[in-house]
């Protein structure tokens, strides 16, 4: 596989951006413009930015919460 769908696969499984540099052995740079390019494509349609409360979390996993900390495992 390449750095991109090992990026994709990491993140749909629920992985941080930090955690996937680090199973990869990358620099996180390189995951978050890995990250950027599957926005661009339409394949991840954003980046959850979090849940708007502290403490709070995210209802529902899809893919548009690839690397979301908050978001539940799927």
């Amino acid at each position: 596989m390449s750095v991109l769908t090992d990026v994709l696969a990491h993140t749909r499984a629920g992985a941080t951006p930090d955690r996937v540099a680090r199973q990869l052995g990358i620099d996180q740079g390189l995951v978050d413009a890995a990250i950027d390019h599957w926005v661009r494509l339409g394949v991840v349609t954003s980046v959850c930015a979090g849940p708007r409360a502290p403490g709070a979390a995210c209802a529902v996993a899809t893919p548009a919460c690839a690397g979301c900390p908050v978001a539940p495992r799927r």
